[in-house]
């Protein structure tokens, strides 16, 4: 198994995997070719949230559904004090990741009204590399151009977004198992999944919810 860590402080939880199940939700039987090949692995996370804030007032994790709840508003304060200036988020960042390649893997669910970034794959030392913007309109966009989701607002639907960190490696985007874009990585370096909710300029309240989040990896051969 790789070596993962949290390269920045803050609460960090741990998720043990004891069993693998499908997740709920459309395609089934396309999950499990989709992760034929992978290893589901436990993981570590912390959320980041605005820094005047106790977490429990921008996010909840209810364990009887497995349902992670982050919300933000623009006005609210970045998640760390100045000279920090960044826009407001509430997200999980996943621990870090060097070699091989990874799949990060949630049931998400958009309430009305956000305007959010709610994923990113992020390479840790210069900063996002490929970031899905849900709009108010019911659209998901990688960045502000490509669309890889439309009426995404107020159901349930999966998200895959896998990391290949080999010199010509690619990050791929699923929605509901179907591939939705392919991207090109930026090589060896060290990465991580976010999910949750990073506010828009000219947004109020964003809010999302993520279940079954799920973490799996292929070994470099």
């Amino acid at each position: 198994m790789k070596t993962r860590h949290l390269a920045s402080a803050g609460i960090v939880f741990a998720l043990a995997v004891f069993f693998i199940r499908p997740a709920n939700g459309a395609g089934t039987n396309s999950t499990a070719s989709l992760t034929d090949g992978w290893k589901q692995v436990p993981f570590k996370y912390e959320v980041q949230h605005p820094y005047d804030l106790p977490l429990t007032n921008r996010y909840d994790f209810d364990p009887t559904n497995n349902i992670h709840h982050f919300w933000v508003y623009f006005t609210d304060k970045p998640h760390a004090p100045p000279p920090n200036r960044t826009t407001a988020r509430t997200e999980m960042r996943l621990e870090s990741f060097s070699t091989g390649e990874c799949m990060f893997d949630g049931d998400v669910n958009i309430s009305p009204g956000t305007f959010a970034c709610i994923a990113q794959v992020f390479d840790a030392k210069h900063g996002p590399v490929t970031m899905l913007i849900a709009h108010p309109d019911g659209t998901v966009t990688i960045g502000n151009h490509d669309v890889i989701k439309t009426n995404a607002i107020g159901h349930w639907w999966n998200l895959k977004m896998t990391n290949d960190t080999k010199a010509d490696g690619k990050i791929r985007i699923y929605v509901d198992n179907v591939l939705a874009g392919t991207y090109n990585s930026r090589g060896p370096r060290e990465y991580y999944f976010k999910c949750g909710v990073y506010s828009r300029k000219d947004s109020e309240r964003s809010d999302v919810r993520y279940r079954n989040i799920k973490m799996w990896e292929k070994e470099e051969k």
